[in-house]
């Protein structure tokens, strides 16, 4: 296994030849820059420790605390980590958590009911890098207890996949988790599977159209001309070893995926959210922030609306970077509505520990 330091330069490489295509992509798919208008980044406290390749969510604080987290676990700094902390949006503080069993890297995080026997929400960590490489692992943290519990594996090691928390797909009741994507030795991968917690059993789903690696994840409403909750899968790179700016969304209603519009500027490893759009727009949108584009570490953000079926390009990021993390949950104070959280990453000086959090003003409804 390369150590992951190796990885950025690999990626640019493989991204060298997207820059035409996504100016191209970023003339033809956007919305006018005045549908920018009321958006703006934030810096927040950084994280308490600089690293890559690390995963988040949001869910529930911690026991002793109140409100909503985003939780990052795992990662890299100069080897694999187990590390994990939760940054509390009403304190704007940080706090250690408990280690991640199981370290390792290039792993996805997702909040979902917690695994039959506990009750609330967890954080769980699936996949990655661990230190003897790709690992099907798949562990649950419980707010209310504080603790970790090792749960029923992915059925296939797999690192970098997205990960997200939907209604269950057809025949199953509840919410179930979603591991999608990634790279399973193959270099990627369009397999595709649900986690019911009630039944602590996974299920395999109808494969990705494009099979990736380095994709993210989230829900939302399901695109115009269907109902319910869907799963989006965002960016990556493709077989060919390009960034893609492949976007599906899976039904869980008719277990299958519809391509959509492709991301205006082609990621890998952005940070994906769903949250309030843009003011101007109804509804919840998917954020698509940071990752690896045309010449490296970008700091790109669009959002992609269900109901017009159009992305939007954003501000960009203060900080241009790859492989970060990242989730939505109610802005600090002294800001309204809800943000999108970015944090960690490798930027230009090497790996960071900068937070910044794009904030959508709720204008438009939700």
């Amino acid at each position: 296994m390369p150590p992951i330091r190796t990885a950025p330069r690999r990626w640019r490489a493989r991204c060298a030849l997207t820059g035409v295509l996504a100016a191209v992509a970023l003339l033809c798919g956007t919305l006018p820059a005045d549908a920018r208008t009321g958006l703006n980044w934030i810096t927040l406290p950084s994280l308490p420790k600089a690293r890559a390749d690390l995963a988040a969510a949001a869910a529930p604080c911690p026991r002793g605390q109140s409100g909503s987290c985003l939780y990052a676990v795992g990662g890299w700094d100069s080897g694999v980590l187990a590390t994990a902390q939760a940054y509390n949006q009403r304190t704007n503080a940080w706090s250690t958590l408990p280690d991640l069993p199981t370290p390792r890297y290039g792993l996805a995080a997702a909040a979902a009911p917690c695994p039959d026997g506990q009750s609330g929400t967890c954080v769980y960590a699936l996949g990655g890098y661990g230190a003897s490489g790709r690992v099907a692992t798949v562990q649950s943290y419980d707010p209310a207890t504080g603790g970790w519990t090792t749960v029923t594996s992915l059925g296939t090691a797999r690192a970098y996949p997205g990960a997200a928390a939907a209604p269950c797909p057809a025949g199953q009741t509840g919410t179930c988790l979603y591991a999608v994507g990634g790279d399973d030795g193959s270099g990627v991968t369009a397999r595709v599977e649900s986690f019911n917690p009630v039944t602590r059993t996974w299920t395999t789903l109808s494969a990705l159209h494009t099979a990736r690696n380095g994709v993210s994840a989230a829900t939302a409403i399901c695109p115009a001309g269907q109902t319910g909750t869907c799963v989006y899968a965002v960016g990556g790179l493709d077989s060919t070893g390009h960034v893609t700016g492949a976007v599906e969304s899976y039904n869980p209603v008719t277990r299958a995926w519809t391509t959509l519009a492709a991301l205006p500027v082609p990621l890998a490893t952005p940070v994906v959210a769903a949250t309030t759009c843009p003011p101007g727009q109804q509804g919840t949108c998917v954020y698509a922030a940071t990752g690896i584009g045309a010449g490296g570490a970008r700091s790109d953000a669009q959002s992609y609306n269900p109901l017009s079926r159009v992305w939007t390009t954003l501000p960009s990021a203060p900080t241009a970077r790859q492989e970060a993390a990242g989730a939505a949950l109610p802005c600090p104070p002294g800001t309204t509505g809800n943000c999108v959280f970015v944090v960690g990453g490798f930027a230009s000086s090497g790996v960071v520990a900068t937070v910044q959090a794009l904030d959508p003003p709720v204008t438009g409804g939700r």
